[in-house]
């Protein structure tokens, strides 16, 4: 197993190496940036660029991309670390990509990206392919994750925030405002707040792509409840064992269009957090509003959470 790993590694480095080789050759044209550098290149060249533990030995490559913090701070903010969670960052980011294209035009002529809860910056670091890097923003309210994105990605910029809003952040800065995983976890007077802030540094007919967790996250936060193994998780598993305690009424009231959420009990400036799914129906009825509902995607194949998809109106 271990001879047929070292192969496809190598093959793997073999079939990708005109990419980077190439990256290296534009790097060293004065005036250039990552997305003169790795413009036209393809998806899965992409990800393993950004993968490949093998790649970051090379320095002349691993210094035109964004390092990794180590894979338990990965873990903490995600779940996992390497590969895996590299993965399931450009899968979100190729879903989103496709949205802003599909409704509004092509990524280059984005004017401001902003990674929203951007955590350990995973997903923020593929947008250096497709826009400008002064474009490409980050936002959270951990010390912790603003520290390591600026440690390891100096081309985006990241702000620290406080949990509550308005940010310091410039009204009508960004084109596209995306958070994954982020109004999974917040209680609904916050969400509504922050969208009232995303209104105001949306430009006009700019997008809003957020993800929720699905119906049938209240099921599996029953299941965890069963699990008699549950003790020895890591908090990120068990926290969700402690919400929607009435399944079927929790059910009841998403069937009904309520926002659902419960708090995991958690201190300080993490006092908001908890589980929270939000059903179509209630996007229909309150996002529209103030912004106009491009989709709400439920389909568990292409994303492990809900998608709800918006524009601030012209």
């Amino acid at each position: 197993m271990r001879l047929l790993n070292l192969a496809s590694n190598a093959f793997q480095a073999a079939r990708h190496e005109p990419a980077v080789r190439q990256a290296i050759s534009r790097s060293k044209r004065l005036g250039t940036g990552p997305m003169d550098w790795f413009s036209g290149v393809d998806d899965d060249t992409w990800l393993w660029m950004h993968a490949s533990r093998r790649l970051r030995r090379r320095q002349e490559i691993a210094s035109l991309l964004p390092g990794l913090p180590s894979a338990s701070l990965q873990e903490n903010y995600t779940g996992s670390s390497a590969f895996a969670t590299l993965q399931e960052g450009f899968h979100a980011y190729r879903l989103f990509k496709r949205y802003y294209e599909t409704h509004i035009g092509p990524m280059a002529n984005c004017h401001g990206v902003l990674d929203f809860g951007c955590g350990w910056g995973r997903i923020i670091r593929f947008f250096l392919r497709d826009v400008a890097s002064e474009k490409l923003a980050g936002a959270d309210h951990s010390e912790e994750a603003i520290r390591t994105c600026q440690e390891t990605n100096k081309w985006c910029k990241f702000t620290l925030i406080e949990p509550q809003p308005p940010t310091p952040l410039g009204a009508q800065s960004f084109d596209l405002i995306y958070l994954y995983s982020v109004f999974s976890h917040l209680p609904e007077e916050m969400h509504w707040a922050l969208l009232k802030e995303f209104h105001r540094l949306l430009s006009p007919g700019g997008m809003l792509i957020a993800t929720t967790r699905r119906r049938d996250f209240i099921e599996e936060c029953r299941a965890m409840r069963a699990d008699p193994t549950l003790d020895t998780k890591p908090f990120w598993l068990k926290n969700p064992a402690s919400v929607f305690l009435d399944t079927d009424a929790s059910l009841a009231a998403y069937d009904r269009g309520e926002f659902c959420y419960g708090s995991v009990g958690a201190k300080d400036r993490w006092s908001f957090w908890g589980e929270a799914c939000i059903p179509e129906a209630y996007v229909e009825k309150h996002w529209s509003e103030i912004f106009d509902i491009c989709d709400y995607m439920d389909d568990g194949k292409v994303c492990p959470q809900n998608v709800i998809v918006a524009r601030k109106r012209m």
